[in-house]
């Protein structure tokens, strides 16, 4: 695979990061992970809309980077000759000069991929954790930065105790997101997920899902949920750009995932479509 660093394409075996970068020493950077579909990126306007949010909220220079990422992108799929992949894409502060708090270089470029996998059977378990136990970065509005050790941890302590992925719950009993993936319930009729004040990342294909069930006459309802109700709920489904819609369980939790699967499958067709928006 060519690797695309910088400016520069590499080799993956042979690509670097300079020491002195400061996403390397310090965690200093923004990434987006995209979803490409028969050679065609999914909602990659929504992606880079929320780099661009990023990178104001964290004061990173070079925003007219951007605008160069679209071109890029097409060449790394034409270069790598692919189909189907989750690519990323990577943008640090750039390298250390100076002060690392006030460093004005610019900023660097990365992209990379790998394959989409997914489960072969759902519902996966998952297991809720308390967010006081690991360093968890949140902020209003969520920004997806590299500073990922607090979710990686959790995602190993989950796998440790046979879940796929932990649900996070807050100081004040609110749940909040997994580890890597936005999370949903299904109760009367209204899809619920864990209101943006919580510093909850506004996943694209999160967006995607609440305009999808729209369409399906599902009221929507971006809200604070407690711990103590996820066990009344009738559905529940997490999301991300790898898995799509996955229906999950948790210990004495039963369900028929009647919307979820709706809703996985209309997901499904909108990849394989290659469209972009939701008519």
């Amino acid at each position: 695979m060519l690797i695309y660093s910088n400016g520069s394409w590499v080799e993956a075996h042979k690509a670097v990061v300079p020491f002195s970068d400061q996403g390397f020493l310090y965690g200093d950077s923004l990434f987006e992970t995209i979803r490409v579909n028969h050679g065609h990126a999914f909602r990659l306007e929504k992606h880079l809309e929320r780099m661009h949010s990023g990178m104001e909220t964290i004061h990173m220079a070079g925003i007219d980077l951007l605008a160069d990422i679209p071109e890029i992108l097409e060449t790394f799929i034409s270069n790598n000759d692919i189909d189907s992949a989750l690519t990323r894409i990577i943008i640090t502060r750039g390298m250390s000069q100076g002060k690392p708090w006030r460093s004005e270089s610019d900023p660097a470029l990365y992209m990379t991929s790998r394959p989409i996998s997914k489960p072969e059977q759902w519902p996966v378990k998952v297991v809720y954790l308390e967010e006081k136990n690991y360093p968890i970065l949140r902020f209003h509005p969520a920004i997806k930065s590299g500073n990922y050790l607090g979710n990686m941890l959790a995602k190993k302590d989950a796998e440790d105790v046979g879940a796929f992925e932990p649900i996070f719950v807050n100081r004040d009993g609110y749940v909040t997101e997994c580890a890597i993936r936005n999370i949903f319930f299904i109760r009367d009729d209204v899809l619920l997920t864990p209101s943006l004040e919580l510093g909850v990342l506004p996943g694209v294909i999160r967006d995607t899902i609440m305009e999808l069930a729209e369409k399906r006459q599902l009221k929507v309802q971006e809200t604070l949920i407690i711990k103590d109700d996820v066990q009344e709920m009738d559905e529940a489904f997490i999301s991300s750009t790898g898995v799509g819609v996955l229906p999950v369980t948790w210990d004495g939790f039963q369900s028929n995932y009647r919307h979820s699967q709706v809703l996985r499958e209309d997901l499904h067709k909108l990849f394989e479509a290659g469209e972009t928006d939701v008519t």
